[in-house]
Protein backbone atom coordinates (compact mmCIF):
# COMPACT_ATOMS: atom_id res chain seq x y z
CA UNK A 1 0.00 0.00 0.00
CA UNK A 2 1.37 3.19 -0.89
CA UNK A 3 1.06 6.19 0.86
CA UNK A 4 1.25 10.21 0.56
CA UNK A 5 2.79 12.43 2.77
CA UNK A 6 -0.24 13.63 4.29
CA UNK A 7 -1.63 9.86 4.96
CA UNK A 8 1.76 9.44 6.46
CA UNK A 9 1.79 12.38 8.24
CA UNK A 10 -1.75 11.79 9.32
CA UNK A 11 -0.69 8.12 11.08
CA UNK A 12 2.34 9.07 12.38
CA UNK A 13 0.86 11.87 14.38
CA UNK A 14 -2.18 9.87 15.09
CA UNK A 15 0.42 7.43 16.88
CA UNK A 16 2.07 9.85 18.53
CA UNK A 17 -0.53 11.62 20.33
CA UNK A 18 -2.29 8.48 21.00
CA UNK A 19 0.05 7.99 23.74
CA UNK A 20 -0.92 11.27 25.49
CA UNK A 21 -4.11 10.56 25.97
CA UNK A 22 -4.04 9.54 29.76
CA UNK A 23 -4.76 11.20 32.09
CA UNK A 24 -0.61 12.95 32.56
CA UNK A 25 -1.52 14.19 28.94
CA UNK A 26 1.91 15.13 28.26
CA UNK A 27 3.26 16.85 31.29
CA UNK A 28 3.52 15.06 34.58
CA UNK A 29 0.07 16.11 36.05
CA UNK A 30 -1.10 12.33 37.66
CA UNK A 31 1.70 10.54 36.56
CA UNK A 32 1.24 7.43 39.08
CA UNK A 33 -1.23 5.83 41.17
CA UNK A 34 0.56 6.76 44.10
CA UNK A 35 0.63 10.70 43.02
CA UNK A 36 -3.19 10.30 41.59
CA UNK A 37 -4.21 9.40 45.45
CA UNK A 38 -1.77 11.97 46.82
CA UNK A 39 -2.28 15.22 44.98
CA UNK A 40 0.23 17.29 47.14
CA UNK A 41 2.94 14.63 46.59
CA UNK A 42 2.28 15.15 42.49
CA UNK A 43 4.80 17.39 40.39
CA UNK A 44 2.88 18.63 37.46
CA UNK A 45 5.52 21.07 35.94
CA UNK A 46 9.29 21.77 36.41
CA UNK A 47 10.64 25.23 35.00
CA UNK A 48 14.19 26.49 35.44
CA UNK A 49 15.15 30.05 34.11
CA UNK A 50 17.07 33.14 34.45
CA UNK A 51 15.36 35.49 37.21
CA UNK A 52 14.72 39.08 36.56
CA UNK A 53 13.99 39.66 40.04
CA UNK A 54 17.58 39.02 41.26
CA UNK A 55 19.79 38.39 37.99
CA UNK A 56 20.49 34.82 39.62
CA UNK A 57 18.66 31.41 38.87
CA UNK A 58 15.17 30.72 39.00
CA UNK A 59 13.58 27.19 39.61
CA UNK A 60 9.79 26.07 40.18
CA UNK A 61 7.45 23.51 40.68
CA UNK A 62 4.21 23.11 40.48
CA UNK A 63 2.02 20.91 42.83
CA UNK A 64 -2.13 19.33 43.47
CA UNK A 65 -3.11 19.43 39.69
CA UNK A 66 -6.36 20.51 38.57
CA UNK A 67 -7.52 22.39 41.81
CA UNK A 68 -10.38 25.03 41.81
CA UNK A 69 -11.24 23.37 38.50
CA UNK A 70 -14.32 20.98 40.26
CA UNK A 71 -12.52 17.55 38.76
CA UNK A 72 -13.19 14.53 40.94
CA UNK A 73 -10.16 13.89 43.68
CA UNK A 74 -9.61 18.20 43.19
CA UNK A 75 -9.56 20.61 46.21
CA UNK A 76 -10.75 24.36 45.92
CA UNK A 77 -8.30 26.69 44.88
CA UNK A 78 -8.37 28.36 49.02
CA UNK A 79 -7.41 24.60 50.15
CA UNK A 80 -4.99 23.58 48.34
CA UNK A 81 -1.80 23.00 50.57
CA UNK A 82 1.82 21.17 51.09
CA UNK A 83 1.57 18.39 53.21
CA UNK A 84 3.83 18.50 56.49
CA UNK A 85 5.05 14.91 55.88
CA UNK A 86 6.75 15.53 52.83
CA UNK A 87 10.33 17.35 51.51
CA UNK A 88 10.21 19.57 48.14
CA UNK A 89 13.42 19.32 46.81
CA UNK A 90 15.19 21.28 43.86
CA UNK A 91 18.38 19.37 42.94
CA UNK A 92 21.48 20.26 41.10
CA UNK A 93 23.86 17.74 39.73
CA UNK A 94 27.19 20.26 39.02
CA UNK A 95 29.60 17.54 37.96
CA UNK A 96 27.95 15.65 35.28
CA UNK A 97 27.19 12.52 37.29
CA UNK A 98 23.32 12.50 37.59
CA UNK A 99 23.63 12.99 41.87
CA UNK A 100 23.02 16.17 43.53
CA UNK A 101 26.10 18.05 44.64
CA UNK A 102 23.42 20.88 45.91
CA UNK A 103 19.97 20.65 46.93
CA UNK A 104 17.50 23.19 48.11
CA UNK A 105 14.74 22.00 50.31
CA UNK A 106 11.20 22.93 51.46
CA UNK A 107 9.35 21.93 54.37
CA UNK A 108 6.04 23.35 55.68
CA UNK A 109 4.54 22.58 58.89
CA UNK A 110 0.31 21.92 60.01
CA UNK A 111 -1.77 25.08 58.62
CA UNK A 112 -2.41 27.80 61.13
CA UNK A 113 -5.26 29.46 59.97
CA UNK A 114 -7.11 28.00 57.29
CA UNK A 115 -4.58 27.66 54.42
CA UNK A 116 -1.29 29.69 55.45
CA UNK A 117 1.61 27.10 57.06
CA UNK A 118 4.64 27.90 58.52
CA UNK A 119 7.30 27.11 55.98
CA UNK A 120 11.20 26.62 56.05
CA UNK A 121 13.84 26.50 53.54
CA UNK A 122 17.42 24.61 53.63
CA UNK A 123 20.31 24.51 51.95
CA UNK A 124 22.24 21.16 51.20
CA UNK A 125 25.56 19.87 49.78
CA UNK A 126 27.18 16.65 49.47
CA UNK A 127 26.16 13.84 51.36
CA UNK A 128 23.44 15.56 52.68
CA UNK A 129 22.03 17.20 49.19
CA UNK A 130 21.83 13.02 47.83
CA UNK A 131 19.69 11.77 51.21
CA UNK A 132 16.56 13.37 49.61
CA UNK A 133 15.49 13.81 53.71
CA UNK A 134 15.35 17.06 56.13
CA UNK A 135 18.69 17.80 56.31
CA UNK A 136 20.93 20.63 55.62
CA UNK A 137 21.61 24.01 56.94
CA UNK A 138 18.24 26.53 57.37
CA UNK A 139 18.28 29.23 55.00
CA UNK A 140 14.94 31.25 55.92
CA UNK A 141 11.62 30.86 57.30
CA UNK A 142 8.42 32.30 56.98
CA UNK A 143 4.62 31.62 56.22
CA UNK A 144 3.37 29.76 52.84
CA UNK A 145 0.72 32.27 51.05
CA UNK A 146 -3.35 32.52 51.20
CA UNK A 147 -5.80 33.12 48.57
CA UNK A 148 -6.95 36.85 48.54
CA UNK A 149 -4.09 37.72 51.48
CA UNK A 150 -1.32 39.73 51.53
CA UNK A 151 1.99 38.35 49.64
CA UNK A 152 4.62 36.11 51.32
CA UNK A 153 7.80 35.89 51.09
CA UNK A 154 10.86 33.98 52.37
CA UNK A 155 13.78 36.18 52.39
CA UNK A 156 17.42 33.36 52.83
CA UNK A 157 20.68 34.17 54.29
CA UNK A 158 21.86 34.09 50.81
CA UNK A 159 19.30 36.81 49.45
CA UNK A 160 17.26 34.15 48.18
CA UNK A 161 13.66 34.53 47.17
CA UNK A 162 10.91 31.48 48.01
CA UNK A 163 7.01 31.54 47.19
CA UNK A 164 4.94 28.97 48.26
CA UNK A 165 0.89 29.05 47.24
CA UNK A 166 -1.92 28.77 44.98
CA UNK A 167 -0.96 30.37 41.54
CA UNK A 168 -2.40 29.32 38.25
CA UNK A 169 -1.28 26.18 36.60
CA UNK A 170 1.52 27.52 33.78
CA UNK A 171 1.89 24.50 31.41
CA UNK A 172 0.38 25.17 28.40
CA UNK A 173 0.12 22.87 24.76
CA UNK A 174 -1.34 24.92 22.17
CA UNK A 175 -2.51 22.97 19.82
CA UNK A 176 -4.94 24.23 17.82
CA UNK A 177 -2.74 25.89 15.30
CA UNK A 178 -1.10 22.23 14.29
CA UNK A 179 -2.38 19.71 11.75
CA UNK A 180 -5.72 18.39 12.64
CA UNK A 181 -5.06 14.60 13.88
CA UNK A 182 -3.28 16.47 16.98
CA UNK A 183 -6.04 18.41 17.71
CA UNK A 184 -8.28 15.88 17.71
CA UNK A 185 -6.37 13.07 19.94
CA UNK A 186 -6.01 15.87 22.55
CA UNK A 187 -9.39 17.24 22.38
CA UNK A 188 -10.91 14.21 22.83
CA UNK A 189 -7.87 13.50 25.92
CA UNK A 190 -9.44 16.63 27.67
CA UNK A 191 -12.89 15.82 27.46
CA UNK A 192 -12.99 12.62 27.95
CA UNK A 193 -10.12 12.14 30.53
CA UNK A 194 -10.07 14.95 32.73
CA UNK A 195 -13.63 16.18 32.42
CA UNK A 196 -12.26 19.80 32.06
CA UNK A 197 -12.91 21.78 29.14
CA UNK A 198 -11.71 21.00 26.09
CA UNK A 199 -11.52 24.78 24.33
CA UNK A 200 -7.57 24.58 22.30
CA UNK A 201 -5.38 27.26 23.37
CA UNK A 202 -2.31 28.10 25.48
CA UNK A 203 -4.27 29.29 28.36
CA UNK A 204 -6.78 26.40 28.56
CA UNK A 205 -5.28 23.26 27.70
CA UNK A 206 -6.25 22.08 31.22
CA UNK A 207 -9.21 24.40 31.13
CA UNK A 208 -8.70 26.93 34.52
CA UNK A 209 -7.13 25.42 37.08
CA UNK A 210 -4.80 26.18 39.93
CA UNK A 211 -2.01 24.62 41.48
CA UNK A 212 -0.04 25.29 44.41
CA UNK A 213 3.62 27.00 43.66
CA UNK A 214 6.97 27.04 44.81
CA UNK A 215 9.21 29.17 43.11
CA UNK A 216 12.79 29.73 44.17
CA UNK A 217 14.97 32.27 43.15
CA UNK A 218 19.38 32.41 44.06
CA UNK A 219 21.12 35.05 43.26
CA UNK A 220 24.83 33.84 42.62
CA UNK A 221 23.35 30.35 40.98
CA UNK A 222 23.01 29.68 36.92
CA UNK A 223 26.97 31.10 36.08
CA UNK A 224 27.80 27.60 35.65
CA UNK A 225 26.42 24.62 33.97
CA UNK A 226 24.71 22.08 35.53
CA UNK A 227 21.59 19.52 35.35
CA UNK A 228 18.22 20.04 37.20
CA UNK A 229 14.97 18.43 38.69
CA UNK A 230 12.69 18.59 41.67
CA UNK A 231 11.68 15.69 43.73
CA UNK A 232 9.38 15.31 46.32
CA UNK A 233 10.64 12.75 49.40
CA UNK A 234 8.70 11.14 52.45
CA UNK A 235 9.76 11.81 56.25
CA UNK A 236 12.40 8.50 55.80
CA UNK A 237 14.07 10.12 52.48
CA UNK A 238 11.91 7.76 50.16
CA UNK A 239 11.32 9.54 46.86
CA UNK A 240 7.79 9.33 45.52
CA UNK A 241 7.73 11.62 42.85
CA UNK A 242 10.30 13.44 40.71
CA UNK A 243 10.34 15.38 37.52
CA UNK A 244 12.93 16.37 35.34
CA UNK A 245 12.24 17.16 31.02
CA UNK A 246 8.91 18.15 30.20
CA UNK A 247 6.64 15.28 29.30
CA UNK A 248 8.68 12.38 29.94
CA UNK A 249 5.58 10.18 31.75
CA UNK A 250 3.36 11.63 29.59
CA UNK A 251 4.82 10.34 26.99
CA UNK A 252 6.76 7.16 27.69
CA UNK A 253 5.02 5.25 30.43
CA UNK A 254 1.64 5.47 29.21
CA UNK A 255 -1.35 2.95 29.72
CA UNK A 256 -2.87 2.12 26.72
CA UNK A 257 -5.42 4.52 24.84
CA UNK A 258 -9.06 4.10 24.69
CA UNK A 259 -8.94 1.58 21.42
CA UNK A 260 -5.28 0.88 20.94
CA UNK A 261 -3.80 -2.45 21.52
CA UNK A 262 -2.57 -2.79 25.46
CA UNK A 263 0.12 -5.16 24.63
CA UNK A 264 1.99 -2.13 22.92
CA UNK A 265 1.65 -0.49 26.06
CA UNK A 266 2.44 -2.87 28.90
CA UNK A 267 6.48 -1.92 30.39
CA UNK A 268 8.91 -4.34 28.10
CA UNK A 269 10.28 -5.60 32.12
CA UNK A 270 6.86 -7.12 32.94
CA UNK A 271 8.35 -9.54 35.54
CA UNK A 272 9.83 -6.21 37.41
CA UNK A 273 6.94 -3.79 36.38
CA UNK A 274 3.42 -5.90 35.94
CA UNK A 275 1.57 -3.44 34.90
CA UNK A 276 2.19 0.48 33.68
CA UNK A 277 1.19 1.65 37.40
CA UNK A 278 4.13 -0.25 39.07
CA UNK A 279 6.32 1.04 36.51
CA UNK A 280 5.22 4.77 36.98
CA UNK A 281 5.73 4.07 41.01
CA UNK A 282 9.24 2.70 40.33
CA UNK A 283 10.20 5.24 37.92
CA UNK A 284 9.37 8.10 40.27
CA UNK A 285 10.96 6.02 43.67
CA UNK A 286 14.49 6.30 41.19
CA UNK A 287 17.21 8.54 40.51
CA UNK A 288 18.04 10.01 37.47
CA UNK A 289 21.77 8.16 37.75
CA UNK A 290 19.72 4.80 37.69
CA UNK A 291 17.56 5.62 34.60
CA UNK A 292 19.77 4.12 31.90
CA UNK A 293 20.26 0.89 33.69
CA UNK A 294 16.29 0.76 34.79
CA UNK A 295 14.75 2.36 31.63
CA UNK A 296 16.83 2.01 29.12
CA UNK A 297 14.83 -0.97 27.21
CA UNK A 298 11.71 1.14 27.92
CA UNK A 299 12.82 4.52 26.29
CA UNK A 300 13.88 2.23 23.08
CA UNK A 301 11.06 0.80 22.24
CA UNK A 302 8.70 3.57 22.62
CA UNK A 303 11.27 5.67 20.69
CA UNK A 304 10.77 2.83 17.95
CA UNK A 305 7.06 2.74 18.39
CA UNK A 306 6.66 6.43 17.76
CA UNK A 307 8.45 5.74 14.51
CA UNK A 308 11.80 7.26 15.65
CA UNK A 309 14.44 6.20 13.11
CA UNK A 310 16.50 2.96 13.61
CA UNK A 311 19.44 5.05 13.28
CA UNK A 312 18.67 8.15 16.00
CA UNK A 313 17.14 5.97 18.74
CA UNK A 314 20.28 5.61 20.59
CA UNK A 315 21.01 9.25 20.21
CA UNK A 316 17.48 9.71 21.59
CA UNK A 317 18.01 7.96 24.42
CA UNK A 318 21.19 9.41 25.14
CA UNK A 319 19.60 13.18 24.92
CA UNK A 320 16.57 12.32 27.55
CA UNK A 321 18.14 9.63 30.05
CA UNK A 322 19.34 10.77 32.63
CA UNK A 323 16.31 12.57 33.38
CA UNK A 324 17.21 16.30 33.86
CA UNK A 325 16.87 19.87 32.52
CA UNK A 326 19.91 20.91 31.04
CA UNK A 327 21.36 24.60 31.88
CA UNK A 328 24.39 26.08 30.23
CA UNK A 329 24.27 29.92 30.68
CA UNK A 330 26.91 30.37 27.79
CA UNK A 331 24.33 28.11 25.20
CA UNK A 332 20.90 30.00 23.78
CA UNK A 333 18.32 30.15 26.57
CA UNK A 334 15.11 28.25 25.72
CA UNK A 335 14.16 25.03 26.28
CA UNK A 336 15.61 22.19 26.56
CA UNK A 337 18.25 25.20 28.24
CA UNK A 338 15.85 25.54 31.03
CA UNK A 339 12.68 25.78 30.65
CA UNK A 340 10.79 29.09 31.01
CA UNK A 341 7.23 29.77 31.81
CA UNK A 342 5.76 30.53 28.31
CA UNK A 343 7.33 27.88 26.41
CA UNK A 344 5.52 25.35 24.80
CA UNK A 345 7.89 22.60 25.72
CA UNK A 346 5.23 19.79 25.14
CA UNK A 347 5.36 20.83 21.07
CA UNK A 348 9.35 21.07 21.70
CA UNK A 349 9.67 17.46 22.29
CA UNK A 350 7.03 16.06 19.87
CA UNK A 351 8.53 17.97 17.08
CA UNK A 352 11.68 16.57 18.49
CA UNK A 353 10.51 12.99 18.30
CA UNK A 354 8.33 13.30 15.10
CA UNK A 355 9.73 14.90 11.63
CA UNK A 356 6.19 14.96 10.65
CA UNK A 357 4.63 17.01 13.19
CA UNK A 358 3.98 20.18 11.04
CA UNK A 359 1.96 23.26 12.09
CA UNK A 360 -1.07 24.35 10.46
CA UNK A 361 -0.76 26.95 6.85
CA UNK A 362 -0.84 30.31 8.94
CA UNK A 363 0.84 28.71 12.34
CA UNK A 364 3.95 29.72 13.55
CA UNK A 365 5.06 27.32 16.43
CA UNK A 366 5.96 26.72 18.79
CA UNK A 367 3.47 29.76 20.40
CA UNK A 368 4.19 31.41 23.31
CA UNK A 369 2.17 31.62 26.42
CA UNK A 370 -0.73 34.19 26.87
CA UNK A 371 -0.90 34.17 30.40
CA UNK A 372 -0.66 37.51 32.56
CA UNK A 373 2.60 36.52 34.07
CA UNK A 374 4.83 39.22 35.85
CA UNK A 375 8.44 40.55 35.54
CA UNK A 376 8.60 40.63 39.07
CA UNK A 377 8.61 37.85 41.32
CA UNK A 378 7.08 34.98 41.94
CA UNK A 379 6.56 35.77 38.02
CA UNK A 380 3.72 33.12 37.72
CA UNK A 381 0.18 34.27 36.94
CA UNK A 382 -2.18 35.18 40.08
CA UNK A 383 -4.94 32.00 41.10
CA UNK A 384 -8.36 31.74 38.42
CA UNK A 385 -10.03 32.51 41.88
CA UNK A 386 -8.03 35.60 42.60
CA UNK A 387 -10.05 38.59 43.84
CA UNK A 388 -9.63 42.09 42.09
CA UNK A 389 -10.97 45.43 43.60
CA UNK A 390 -14.15 46.59 42.22
CA UNK A 391 -14.09 47.78 38.89
CA UNK A 392 -10.46 46.80 38.00
CA UNK A 393 -9.19 43.16 36.85
CA UNK A 394 -5.17 44.69 37.37
CA UNK A 395 -5.54 45.46 40.49
CA UNK A 396 -6.00 42.73 43.14
CA UNK A 397 -7.14 42.81 47.03
CA UNK A 398 -3.58 42.58 48.00
CA UNK A 399 -0.43 42.83 45.96
CA UNK A 400 0.64 39.80 44.08
CA UNK A 401 4.28 40.57 42.91
CA UNK A 402 6.94 41.53 44.69
CA UNK A 403 7.18 45.83 44.66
Amino acid sequence: MKFNLFSIRQIVLSSAFAALSGAALASDHRDSPYTQQHPRADIGDVFLFHGTQTGGLAMAMTLNPLSGSGAPGTQPSDKITLSPDLVYIFNFDTDNDARPDIAYKIKAGKAMDGQQQPVELRRAIGAEARDAKWTGIMHGEGKTNALNHELQIVQGKMEELLFVGPRRDPFFFDFLTVDAPVALAITQALAGGDHLPAAGSSELAFGRTDMTLIVLEVPDMGKERLNFWVTVADGAGKTVDRMGRAGIQGIYLVDAPSGYNPEYYTPRNAAKYPTVGDLNNAYNASAPHEDRPNYLEQFTYRFQQLEVSQAKVAEKVDFYLPDMIHWDPKAKPGYPNGRNLREDAIFWTLKDLNPFMQPGPDADLPSIGTQRMSDRFPYVAPSINQKFKPGSQLEPVHPIFME
